[in-house]
């Protein structure tokens, strides 16, 4: 449950007293932080943001890009909607930023100096930014810079990009836009903005807003404007010698020159996608949607930024193989974009919504079969997940109030969460769940909301419109019991089982590798079938399968990422050699972390492993160096995620 302590606790009057006096000033008068002077959390563990009391309705950033310098610099302007008129505090949330000057706008249209401080580091949490508000002020200004090391930014040198520019882009998920601009950094709270942004004449700028350009502006100066509220962690800006090409009429894609034409083939489908989610859910809310290929350091496959979700370019296989992500990104201007949610305990409602929304899109684009491999798969990595987690992470609903935020993203929320759908699905009807969902979507559309809220919504609009067909304890078992229930639905996948007694066959000397009819199998076929060869590869075989087809040298990075786990366990020499490059060039966490694990699990690799991320670790983004430090057991002082 969410946390009820104090929003902060000064603990000396006289401290008060002396800081609302200085709102009177007509300078800005930083103080320095004193022990006596503490804030605790407010109602979202994550945030000292007093958002009940004042909230941010609308932000202007002016800012810079100092490509040379790695930091962004100026200023950000908030309207605040003062809920208790009254309250003379405004609570941001920062972290390694430089804070330079604060001020007021009076209502005569003059800026005024008033008192504000940092307190102390909370670690992964930051530092609030504590500022007066007096009576009658309804806009803030902070002066600021990032420094660069901000944990939510990565900056590139032109030796890591295929363009030979210089690159920056922003990872604010889950409360990383703290550490490039200050602001009250929950998902409770969701505003509209603008900016104004500077960069070098030669690079273009996005973020995820209307206004991306479709060339660059040899000013160098770029103009933004988001008018659909957002949560912070949405946020998002990018930096680089970018292309566009357009896909649709509302859709297209930017990625680096050499990555741009092979991106546009890959994503062609983007338009039919975005159709099949309004027919599903309802109309797209958002405008545009473009897509922007990152560097391959992006840690992540994709991120949902509204109007430009950030994908890595792993995913370009050359045959659209891969494109179950870009429907996973989509499904979120809906689940997680347009009802968000309040807090990272309810991380499923963003997620599993979403996953499940993704399996319809891949249903209506691939049919059945594909959907059901894709769950096949998802549900096996349910289940090893769920018998390896802590009891307290076997839920949907996870008390995270103690901990950091990132690890709330965790295989249960997404897959647990997309079985729950699937469990509702079955027993009320494809038909009556899509209607619940699609005015569901309607109801809290721009608007963050946590379980309970949905829980009371389902409750009157589908089990008791619906009687009889599932019960409100079944549904509680889902969202607060470890584990998963005894009544859920496990999916089943006939080219599954196929491919299953094909590979036992082979194993058996029963049959060739020549009469495996691989050519035959989708990326899906092969994952399966890769995954159940752990613990059964020797060289001999490795080197007849590599021989066969072509497997250290494949370009579809999901298949080379388990040959490349099979390499590990087998010592096979040509795999070993693909893995240091491998490396060296991908920097997605979902590959990278568990290829160092792996290393560091047998008694030759480690070493080899720590040598590979030394070279490695200057490309890599910080969460992917902070993971692959813990997976080889190396020391790390980067503050961050677990």
């Amino acid at each position: 449950m969410r946390s009820n302590q104090p929003l902060f606790r000064l603990l000396t009057l006289c401290l008060f007293v002396f800081t609302l006096a200085a709102c009177q000033s007509e300078t800005p008068t930083p103080l320095v932080p004193a022990p006596e002077f503490e804030i605790e959390v407010g109602t979202d563990p994550h945030s000292f943001a007093e958002y009940e009391k004042v909230s941010i309705e609308h932000l202007s950033m002016d800012l810079s890009v100092n490509m040379t310098a790695q930091r962004l610099e100026g200023h950000v302007i908030y309207r605040l909607d003062r809920h208790e008129p009254g309250w003379q505090r405004l609570i941001l949330d920062t972290r390694d930023l430089d804070i330079q000057d604060v001020t007021v706008l009076r209502p005569d249209g003059s800026y005024m100096g008033v008192s504000w401080r940092l307190g102390e580091s909370q670690g992964h949490l930051g530092q609030p930014l504590v500022i007066v508000l007096p009576a009658g002020i309804e806009q803030v200004r902070v002066d600021y810079a990032s420094k660069p090391e901000a944990f939510g930014l990565q900056w590139l040198n032109g030796e890591q990009t295929s363009s030979g520019k210089p690159f920056m882009f922003s990872q604010s998920q889950p409360h990383y836009a703290r550490t490039w601009v200050p602001l009250q950094d929950t998902p409770a709270v969701r505003y509209t903005f603008d900016a104004n942004i500077q960069a070098p004449s030669d690079l273009m700028v996005v973020m995820g807003a209307d206004g991306n350009p479709e060339a660059i502006n040899e000013t160098g100066v770029y103009a933004f404007n988001m008018p659909q509220p957002i949560p912070s962690y949405l946020m998002a800006i990018a930096v680089g010698e970018l292309k566009f090409e357009s896909i649709g009429p509302r859709s297209g894609v930017y990625a680096e020159p050499d990555w741009i034409e092979r991106a546009a083939n890959e994503f062609a489908v983007l338009e039919e996608m975005i159709e099949i989610g309004e027919d599903l859910y309802g109309p797209y809310r958002w405008g545009r949607y473009d897509l922007l290929v990152l560097p391959p350091s992006f840690p992540f496959g994709g991120m949902e930024n509204p109007r430009l979700s950030f994908l890595t370019p792993t995913i370009i296989a050359g045959d659209g193989s891969l494109l179950a992500l870009v429907a996973h990104e989509l499904a979120h201007s809906w689940s997680g974009n347009l009802v968000t949610n309040a807090a990272w305990r309810d991380l499923w409602l963003n997620e599993g919504f979403t996953v499940y929304f993704e399996a319809r899109i891949m249903e209506a684009l691939y049919g059945k079969k594909v959907r059901d491999m894709l769950a096949k798969l998802a549900w096996d990595g349910l289940v090893e997940t769920v018998a390896q987690a802590d009891e307290a992470d076997r839920q949907l609903v996870r008390d995270l109030s103690e901990r950091d935020p990132e690890e709330a993203f965790m295989r249960v929320p997404y897959d647990m969460g997309r079985f729950f759908l699937d469990w509702l699905e079955v027993r009320f009807g494809r038909e009556a769940l899509d209607a619940f969902l699609r005015a569901y979507f309607d109801e809290f559309a721009f608007e963050s909301i946590d379980t309970e809220t949905f829980r009371a919504y389902a409750i009157e609009n589908l089990f008791e419109r619906y009687p009889n067909q599932a019960t409100i304890e079944e549904m509680d078992a889902w969202l607060y019991t470890p584990g998963l229930p005894e009544f859920a639905i496990a999916p089943e996948s006939d080219a599954f089982e196929q491919v299953d007694a094909q590979a036992s066959q082979w194993l058996a000397g029963e049959l060739a590798l020549s009469e495996l009819p691989a050519d035959e199998w989708s990326v899906h076929e092969w994952r399966h079938f890769l995954t159940g060869l752990n613990g059964q590869m020797d060289l001999v075989r490795m080197e007849a399968m590599d021989q066969q087809f072509e497997l250290t040298q494949s370009q579809n990075v999901e298949i080379v990422f388990l040959w490349l786990l099979l390499s590990i366990e087998a010592q096979y020499p040509p795999g070993i050699d693909r893995l240091e490059e491998f490396l060296l060039e991908v920097g997605r966490n979902k590959f990278t972390q568990p290829l160092y694990a792996a290393l560091a699990d047998t008694d030759w690799g480690r070493e080899w492993a720590i040598a590979v991320y030394e070279q490695a670790k200057s490309g890599y983004h910080p969460l992917t160096r902070q993971a692959s430090e813990r997976a080889l057991d190396l020391s790390s002082d980067i503050i961050g995620p677990n």
